[in-house]
């Protein structure tokens, strides 16, 4: 009785296995979705690697018009006048991203996931819209933003950067899929953050103070011009150019994204 119940047991489990082995899916599907997210716009392409593994390859950008602007007041060095100055803020964080899903129970909702953001170390640039001196002046003259003079081009533009790790680690938690083999349409919902090594400011032109010139970086108190045991408002104004500081010691940026995914085959 033993002989048939172990004879009976080890030929079920010769049978189970091999229709295991047929339900692994190893990029025998494919799925090709859309993302929206703190990366921009994109798209990526998603294939099974086993039962619990799903790898993404996609890019992702910013749309042209999504520039928002605002007037801020400058002194300008041409004249030595405070002059408005229309200016425009430039996101560049998308790019191309890899990403590997594992879902710990097969293809079910909860996925942890892990891989990394590759673009421009410019993730924001600071400039203005249209140029603010004579065209005689462009690329000699431009601002002067507290102790840092920054240099318009040969176009009259004067810009800032914001810059992170060109590469950039990521891992993340979420919900749903990218590809499912019995359903069509798929979608995903994740949490996570990628890992910028902080934030860095830069400029084109000259540290008045150091003497630095070319690409420059900033820091707060290359911003603040007065004194920091002056009066109160003097006092709140440096407080809130500290900010740059801060960011260059915020390890990483909050990345929320949803994707919706149409399999191919």
């Amino acid at each position: 009785m033993k002989r048939i119940l172990i004879l009976t047991a080890m030929a079920a489990l010769l049978m189970v296995l091999p229709s295991q082995r047929a339900s692994a899916q190893y990029f025998n599907h494919l799925a090709l979705g859309v993302t929206a997210g703190i990366d921009g716009f994109g798209l990526e392409l998603a294939a099974p690697i086993g039962n619990q593994l799903q790898l993404r390859l996609g890019g992702s950008m910013f749309p042209p018009m999504l520039r928002p602007h605002h007037t801020f007041r400058f002194e300008e060095t041409s004249q030595h006048e405070m002059a408005d100055v229309d200016i425009e803020a430039v996101p560049m964080f998308g790019g191309a991203n890899l990403m590997l899903d594992w879902h710990p129970a097969g293809n079910k909702w909860f996925f942890i996931t892990a891989g990394m953001y590759a673009g421009t170390s410019k993730i924001l640039t600071i400039r203005n819209k249209t140029p603010f001196l004579d065209e005689d002046d462009w690329g000699k003259e431009g601002l002067m933003v507290g102790k840092v003079f920054v240099s318009t081009d040969e176009k009259g533009i004067a810009q800032g950067t914001l810059n992170v790790w060109p590469v950039r680690p990521y891992a993340g938690i979420g919900f749903g899929n990218a590809i499912n083999s019995s359903k069509r349409v798929c979608f995903n919902f994740e949490l996570g953050a990628a890992f910028t090594n902080g934030y860095a400011v830069k400029v084109t032109g000259e540290n008045i103070e150091t003497g630095e010139s070319g690409v420059v970086r900033v820091s707060s108190e290359d911003l603040y011009t007065g004194e920091v045991d002056g009066d109160r408002t003097n006092k709140d104004n440096y407080e809130d150019k500290l900010i740059i500081d801060k960011m260059a010691k915020f390890p990483v940026v909050p990345m929320v994204k949803f994707g919706l995914y149409i399999r191919l085959f």
